[in-house]
């Protein structure tokens, strides 16, 4: 495993409801708010940035040995408490790390080159 630079290495996005994609850096906005919807949005937003710090504390170290990339976790369902995680990566060994990283309780694999 080599440790990433910084965070941003690992591209974390966010679909809520089959509402556009929404990057984690870009949490302050939700496509389509209404004014009556910008306190739900904002229990939401927490929700978010709350999974998208575990993300990083789990793989926000991880880059691919031969490609120089990070995992790009992409996080779908109908609410912030009902999400699933899909990993994608340049490789099948960073996919296979990042997964493995992402479960609950796991120790942290090493990425082979």
């Amino acid at each position: 495993m080599q440790p990433a630079m910084d965070r941003e290495r690992v591209c974390v996005t966010f679909m809520l409801d089959g509402h556009e994609a929404i990057p984690s850096e870009k949490l302050h906005h939700r496509p389509g708010d209404r004014a009556e919807q910008a306190a739900l949005f904002a229990v939401e937003r927490v929700m978010l940035r709350v999974m998208r710090n575990h993300i990083y504390r789990r793989v926000g170290d991880l880059s691919c040995p031969r490609h120089g990339q990070g995992p790009r976790i992409v996080a779908t369902g109908p609410a912030p408490d009902r999400l699933k995680l899909s990993v994608e990566g340049c490789c099948q060994n960073l996919v296979d790390c990042a997964t493995v990283a992402l479960e609950e309780d796991a120790p942290r694999p090493s990425l082979a080159v």
